[in-house]
């Protein structure tokens, strides 16, 4: 009688770690994915009007091979109309570890790596750590808050040092046009 008892409780510690463990990846899975789709844009509302400064900024993102990774372009487009791309990014879930991978390259010479993980259950956690093209490196997080299927708002913290608090280096709200 004991065995049966062990080997069904085994059984259901099994069938639990793997429903967890699944729920788990799905919730990655469609974080990943909320911004596939459409164009999302952010008006830069701290622009001056000069016509080199960015009157709004634009994003695409796309599934690359699967659910499991999407490639993105982000783009600024200027007072008199111009669109320049600023930012490649490629994300993909990262089984080994339960989070998303980032990798992103900028026009101005700069690279990044991170990892984007949950937080509070329904929301996008980015930590990366960029290198300028001088070689300088800084970290930087941000909290994609996602509000609907339409809309984020997106928290921005820099840091030079692991060791030093975060600093807020603005706030923005994407909205996907329709």
């Amino acid at each position: 009688m004991k065995r049966s008892f062990f080997k069904v409780v085994t059984i259901i510690i099994l069938f639990t770690s793997t429903f967890k463990l699944s729920a788990q990846k799905n919730s990655l899975i469609e974080l990943l994915n909320h911004p596939v789709g459409g164009v999302w844009s952010s008006p830069n509302e701290q622009n001056n009007g000069a016509p080199d400064n960015f009157n709004i900024f634009l994003m695409t993102f796309e599934n690359w091979s699967s659910e499991e990774s999407v490639i993105g372009n982000i783009y600024g487009v200027r007072n008199n109309g111009d669109t320049t791309q600023l930012m490649e990014v490629w994300n993909y879930i990262n089984p080994s570890e339960n989070n998303i991978f980032l990798v992103q390259r900028t026009a101005w010479g700069e690279h990044s790596t991170g990892k984007i993980e949950i937080f509070e259950s329904q929301h996008l956690d980015i930590t990366f750590m960029s290198t300028t093209s001088a070689g300088v490196t800084y970290l930087t997080r941000d909290i994609h808050y996602i509000l609907s299927e339409n809309e984020m708002r997106s928290e921005s913290f820099q840091k030079m040092k692991e060791e030093e608090e975060w600093r807020s280096v603005g706030v923005s709200i994407w909205k996907r046009a329709e």
